[in-house]
């Protein structure tokens, strides 16, 4: 871990979180009863008879709460989002406990389900609102040469390199590179960008003594990580807090996340976006999203599946098996855009731009993808989501898999209406690779916020691209 917080600024912390609790339990009394309907057979509640006792209470549940969850650890790397989200499932914890501390209070001191509901919002706004006026204040104090940590980069290779860069990028963190340290002759030291390069890795002990750190990063290269444990050795009479960076080549990787099994800490390297609250916020979205679409394209639907059945024979939807979220597989739906036998010799083939199989209104469908409606309801039935990367047929997969890299990467994610790669106009019979590239973009780079934007930019004209899906 990075240098802890000094005690006073953790009890700082404390103390303001104390602070905004107490503000928030009164500020939510105010407005439950001065805004919010009261029942005229009770009235409104005395603030000392119920509210007040229980607020020392309630703060030292939220404090043990917070400290619990993790909300005083140093948290100079931490993006904004992660410390949110913390912050979020930690004042959710501390309302269940004001509620199991009112169930065990006398029935004189209990209080309304309304006022906790209020409190639940009310609070969590307040702390998020201090927290993150906490974090913008450090951030700027740190952009301006404050509250400063020192460190040491163990290795001057690419490994090294990447991490001083990445910390030259976001000055936020405050973590000031000193100096490397490694084989180099003594009388020959080097720099890089300016940072002096020590050396030979046998003076390590030597080197951080005679110039103390407050952190230091082994981010030796993959044919030195031999070196890592006798490092580690090296650094055992040093103060310094110690981070190893491990050399993983990033084309391997994806959402690469730390957990712990029973004190093993064990490195993913393709962790899917869609676990927890993450995989909720999706299906949530889809659902709420996806069947409002089908709602305004009821009519139109009906009105295609019409035209579908009286311009040529057969069904008028064309199902076929492809290949979704971890490689389960499902049938997609589709207006039938070709005759009904057009695979019967060939098989399954690449789609061409001007298929002679194709109906003069499955050249307009596929054109247009208003062919591709009917996967709504793929996306209400849990198969696929709005947006992500487009399903493929199991056929091509088992070639694809074999002949471009990382292909099988866009599994990890639930497969999309339409998509990052999509958008950019990579449809049909389009580059594969540059394809996967955006696939694994997107999936790395996930959000509700990328959705929505992707989204628009489809309905904005991107799905009429002149390649086809």
């Amino acid at each position: 871990m990075l240098k802890q917080h000094s005690q006073t600024m953790i009890i700082l912390l404390v103390l303001a979180d104390a602070c905004a609790v107490a503000l928030a339990w009164l500020g939510s009394y105010w407005i439950r009863f001065s805004f919010l309907p009261v029942d005229p057979g009770k009235g409104v509640p005395s603030l000392g008879d119920k509210f007040l006792p229980m607020l020392p209470l309630v703060v030292l549940a939220h404090l043990l709460v917070f400290a619990r969850i993790g909300l005083y650890r140093p948290r100079r790397g931490d993006r904004a989002f992660r410390e949110t989200r913390d912050i979020v499932k930690a004042f959710f914890v501390a309302v269940i406990v004001v509620i199991v501390i009112d169930y065990l209070m006398p029935e004189t001191y209990k209080i309304s389900r309304a006022f906790v509901a209020t409190y639940a919002i009310v609070g969590t706004l307040c702390f998020a609102l201090l927290r993150g006026a906490v974090r913008l204040a450090l951030h700027a104090l740190r952009r301006r040469g404050y509250n400063q940590r020192s460190a040491a980069i163990i290795g001057s290779g690419r490994n090294a390199q990447r991490l001083f860069f990445a910390l030259a990028r976001h000055p936020w963190t405050g973590i000031h590179v000193c100096y490397f340290v490694d084989d180099r002759t003594a009388d020959q030291p080097g720099t890089f960008r300016g940072i002096p390069v020590r050396g030979p890795l046998e003076r390590l002990a030597a080197i951080v003594e005679a110039e103390p750190v407050d952190s230091v990063f082994i981010a030796l290269q993959a044919d030195q990580a031999h070196l890592a444990e006798q490092i580690l050795a090296t650094l055992g009479t040093s103060m310094a807090d110690i981070r190893l960076v491990p050399e993983i080549n990033p084309y391997f990787t994806m959402r690469p996340d730390i957990t712990r099994f029973d004190g093993i800490p064990i490195l993913s390297l393709r962790q899917s976006p869609l676990y927890g609250w993450n995989a909720i916020i999706k299906r949530g979205f889809d659902i709420l999203v996806g069947g409002t679409c089908l709602l305004v394209a009821a009519v139109p639907m009906l009105l295609l599946a019409a035209a579908v059945k009286l311009t040529s024979r057969g069904p008028v939807f064309y199902r076929q098996r492809r290949m979704g979220f971890d490689g389960r597989e499902f049938t997609m739906l589709k207006f039938r855009t070709m005759r009904p036998d057009a695979e019967a010799q060939t098989g399954p083939v690449w789609a061409a731009a001007a298929d002679p199989r194709r109906t003069r209104l499955g050249a307009f469908l596929r054109r247009s993808s208003l062919d591709e409606l009917p996967q709504l309801l793929n996306v209400l039935a849990g198969d696929m989501s709005l947006v992500g990367p487009r399903p493929e047929r199991p056929e091509f997969i088992e070639r694809f898999k074999r002949e471009v890299p990382r292909y099988m990467l866009r599994h990890k994610m639930k497969a999309g209406m339409t998509g990052y790669a999509q958008v950019k106009g990579l449809r049909g019979n389009t580059s594969l690779k540059k394809r996967i590239q955006h696939d694994v973009h997107y999936i790395n780079n996930w959000s509700v916020g990328l959705d929505v934007r992707l989204l628009l930019q489809t309905i904005g004209g991107a799905w009429f691209s002149k390649h086809e899906t």
